[in-house]
């Protein structure tokens, strides 16, 4: 019965279009079955003593812009020190929020993650390729979608607001900062300018929203775009899987990593922060060869590593997804369309934030506007799929010359 489930729970999360809660769904893992100050500890004591986590700290009035990471600042503590100053307290308002994200499983001990597994929903080959995301009050990720896979998020402890529209929302893509597999938008979903909240009416047809608690399961679509933020002291985990339709947006994501690499190279620290989000800094090609072997086994279909299975999509219709919806023995909960209402009063409840800040600091101007708008139209999606589609057709003119 578990594993006729397990692939069923596959079928749906490989084929639906909408994204899907599974609220309360029997994980058993259980590494989270004690208190989250219980996790904490446990991380503390069997941690490297040399190697602190490195937690990212913002201020809560921050709004002027998405809170990007590379405003953030860098703060090694405990555990129970970050719970012990970043819970919320009624009696102190809180100025800062601060979280330790998108780790990577190697990173943790092992006793905080015994009985993680995700071949209940049919993904027994995830080779805890997973990460987990720690956060207090109010820490965010500005919205974005991702390049490559469906993501599957558990949330262990704590709330998740989750913001989510589908690919064809007329959002404003940018890439800068730039992040691998990363594409954000412009809009600030955090703290939206009141005198604009006009601008974000226009995507209320698209939204969809869902409030993760302990237990709960999100199925994120393949390129939803997503705006998260913990609205009380948060763990979830997570598992991109991967599709095999990810081997040719491979070749999208090395043309945009070589045009903002060429803005790059031989710059200032001060503009590479400012175009590469942090976890890029490193990651820049040593030279052009380098990136363009890459690209040639892209082309080749030889870039992805060959021990991770790749998925088959869209092989039910959505008829029979919905069916398979009504057919499994757990609750699986398609999200609906905001209400105007609601949506409205979201964003209004954000804007706040705004007129909350009474002494907000400016982002200094590192680059100028004209050439942020260039790097981002080059970057654009639609016109990076142009530049790959010339490619192909000279690729195989040359094939059959």
């Amino acid at each position: 019965m578990a594993s006729n489930l397990s692939s069923q729970l596959r079928d749906i999360i490989l084929n639906t279009h909408e994204p899907l809660v599974l609220p309360d769904f029997p994980l058993n893992w259980e590494c989270f079955d004690e208190s989250l100050l219980q996790w904490c500890t446990r991380y503390d004591q069997d941690a490297s003593v040399a190697s602190l986590p490195t937690f990212e700290s913002m201020p809560v009035a921050d709004c002027q812009t998405p809170q990007w990471e590379r405003k953030r600042r860098h703060v090694k503590m405990t555990m129970q020190q970050f719970l012990n100053n970043f819970t919320t307290n009624a009696d102190k308002q809180q100025t800062e929020w601060a979280a330790y994200q998108y780790v990577r499983a190697q990173e943790i001990p092992v006793s905080c993650l015994s009985g993680i597994d995700f071949k209940c929903f049919g993904f027994a080959e995830h080779q805890n390729d997973y990460s987990l995301w720690l956060g207090s009050d109010c820490a965010n990720t500005p919205c974005h979608y991702d390049t490559y896979g469906v993501n599957i998020v558990v949330q262990a402890y704590g709330s998740k607001s989750w913001l989510l529209f589908p690919p064809e929302t007329p959002l404003q893509s940018t890439r800068i900062p730039y992040e691998e597999s990363s594409v954000y938008c412009l809009e600030n979903f955090y703290a939206p300018a009141p005198d604009n909240l006009r601008h974000y009416q226009q995507f209320q047809e698209h939204a969809y929203h869902c409030l993760l608690h302990p237990g709960d399961v999100l199925i994120v679509p393949r390129h939803w775009w997503h705006y998260v933020e913990a609205v009380a002291m948060s763990l979830s985990v997570n598992y991109w899987v991967p599709l095999k339709n990810d081997l040719d947006l491979t070749l999208d994501e090395l043309l945009v990593k070589h045009v903002v690499e060429s803005f790059v190279k031989g710059e200032s620290g001060e503009l590479k922060q400012y175009l590469l989000n942090p976890n890029q800094m490193d990651e820049i090609a040593e030279s052009a060869s380098l990136l363009f072997g890459q690209f040639e086994h892209a082309v080749l279909k030889q870039n992805l590593d060959s021990k991770r299975r790749l998925w088959d999509t869209d092989y039910l219709t959505q008829n029979e997804v919905l069916k398979l919806v009504g057919s499994v023995p757990v609750r699986v909960r398609a999200l609906d369309v905001m209400s105007k209402e609601a949506y409205t009063q979201l964003l209004t409840n954000n804007a706040k934030r705004r007129g909350a800040s009474k002494s907000e600091q400016k982002e200094d101007t590192i680059i100028s506007s004209t050439l942020e708008q260039l790097i981002n139209s080059m970057c654009a999606p639609r016109c990076i799929a142009s530049i790959k589609r010339e490619f192909f057709r000279r690729f195989n003119l040359d094939d059959k010359l």
